[in-house]
């Protein structure tokens, strides 16, 4: 069981803390983070979601997860790099983006922090968790940004997160 803070659409607790698959189930709104890891040729480590997995299996996406009930942005951050990519918690250094973003649907409603941290390790160097992801790739940022544009559906990024994308070329 994975508890989660239910949120307001400018995510303050509501002081309810119920498990993360009724919060989505009932399409409660509760906190997410997304990090972005950069490195120094200017490509995003994108990675490859499991087969397994029961929402968009098989799609590209960036590491990310929930934020446990009581738990900070930050260290919800840290955890979820170390537990997806197997990156030791010392060498991360964690730089918040200045945006978030309400993403209400009909399903799986939360608000997303974004993080970016730098990296330089190769593919093959990062530890995967087995269960959730099959893969890990670097992406230069315009090759990204052009999959959204086309709205490829390999790849877990709307138009809406274009321009989060288009400022990683900055960093």
């Amino acid at each position: 069981m994975e508890l989660v803070d239910i949120v307001d659409r400018n995510g303050n607790p509501t002081r309810q803390i119920i498990d993360k698959e009724e919060a989505h189930a009932k399409n409660l709104l509760h906190n997410g983070v997304i990090i972005f890891v950069i490195n120094n040729k200017n490509q995003i480590l994108l990675s490859k979601r499991s087969k397994n997995r029961k929402y968009n299996p098989n799609k590209w996406e960036v590491c990310g997860g929930h934020v446990h009930a009581g738990e900070k942005l930050e260290e919800a951050a840290i955890r979820e790099i170390t537990e997806e990519l197997g990156l030791n918690k010392n060498e991360i250094i964690l730089s918040p983006i200045l945006y978030k973003e309400c993403s209400q649907n009909k399903i799986d409603s939360h608000i997303f922090y974004y993080f970016f941290i730098k990296c330089d390790k190769k593919e093959l160097e990062f530890k995967i968790q087995k269960e959730e992801l099959s893969e890990v790739k670097w992406f230069a940022i315009d090759e990204v940004i052009h999959l959204i544009n086309k709205e490829d559906d390999t790849i877990l990024f709307t138009k809406e997160r274009l321009k989060i994308v288009e400022q990683l070329k900055k960093l």
